[in-house]
C-alpha cells in the first residue's frame, strides 16, 4: 500500500544489538526506571514482543544487560594488568578510567534493579588481582616474615570500592569536602591513594602492587 512503512529486515544478532544499546541509552539517560521495554522497543525501531522474544521479560533484559557490563570491566582490567607500566599510579589510574565513562554507573544502578544478579565475572577479576598482588608480597618478603592473605584481598578491595565510587560520586563527595572540582584534585586523589597503599605495604613489598 502506498505511503505504509517499509519494513526494515535485521537478523536477531541486529535485533538483540539494538535493543540493548537502546536500553543502556534509556539507563544512562533516566537511571534504572528509564528501563522500560516499550519506550526501549520503540528506541530500538523493533516491537514490544520481539524484546519479550529475545529476553522473556525485562528481568531477562538487565540480566544481559549485567552481564555484558561486567564483560567489559573485566576486559579493562584485564588490559590493566597486561600494561607495561606497572607502577602503582599507573596501575590506579588504569583501574580508576576502567570504571569511568559510565560504566561504573551502569553496573550500580543494574545492581539496585537485580540485586541477585550475575557479578561473578568482575569478582573473579577482582580475586585474580588480589592473587597477584598476594603472590609479589610473598616473593618480596623477608625470610620468616608473615602476610596475610586477606590483608592483600583489603587492599584490592580498597581500590575497587575507591574506583566505584569515584566513578559515581567523585564530583559531588569532592565537592562536599571542600576540595576544588577538576583534573588536577582527581589526579592528587589518585596520588594520595597510591601514596597510602605504599605507606600500609612493607617498604620491602612497596612496589608490590605495582606489579599486579
Amino acid at each position: 500500500m502506498e505511503g505504509s512503512p517499509r519494513r526494515i529486515r535485521r537478523t536477531p544478532e541486529e535485533a538483540r544489538r539494538l535493543i540493548l544499546d537502546a536500553a543502556r541509552e534509556a539507563i544512562a539517560r533516566s537511571g534504572p526506571e528509564g528501563l522500560r521495554l516499550h519506550e526501549i522497543a520503540a528506541a530500538a525501531g523493533v516491537s514490544h514482543p520481539l524484546i519479550l522474544h529475545h529476553f522473556g521479560n525485562r528481568a531477562g533484559l538487565v540480566r544481559v544487560l549485567t552481564r555484558e557490563a561486567v564483560a567489559e570491566l573485566s576486559d579493562k582490567l584485564v588490559a590493566a594488568m597486561r600494561e607495561p607500566d606497572h607502577s602503582p599510579e599507573a596501575q590506579l589510574d588504569r583501574v580508576f578510567d576502567a570504571f569511568r565513562n559510565g560504566l561504573g554507573q551502569l553496573l550500580a544502578w543494574l545492581a539496585t534493579v537485580d540485586p541477585d544478579g550475575d557479578l561473578g565475572g568482575s569478582t573473579m577479576i577482582q580475586r585474580e588481582f588480589a592473587e597477584r598482588l598476594h603472590a609479589r608480597r610473598l616473593a618480596a618478603a623477608p625470610p620468616g616474615a608473615t602476610i596475610a592473605r586477606e590483608d592483600s584481598q583489603f587492599v584490592i578491595h580498597l581500590i575497587a570500592i575507591a574506583a566505584l565510587g569515584d566513578a559515581i560520586y567523585g564530583a559531588q563527595f569532592r565537592r562536599s569536602a571542600g576540595l576544588p572540582e577538576g583534573p588536577e584534585t582527581d589526579k592528587r586523589f589518585r596520588a594520595w591513594l597510591a601514596a597510602l597503599i605504599r605507606a600500609h605495604l612493607a617498604p620491602s613489598q612497596a612496589g608490590s602492587i605495582g606489579r599486579i
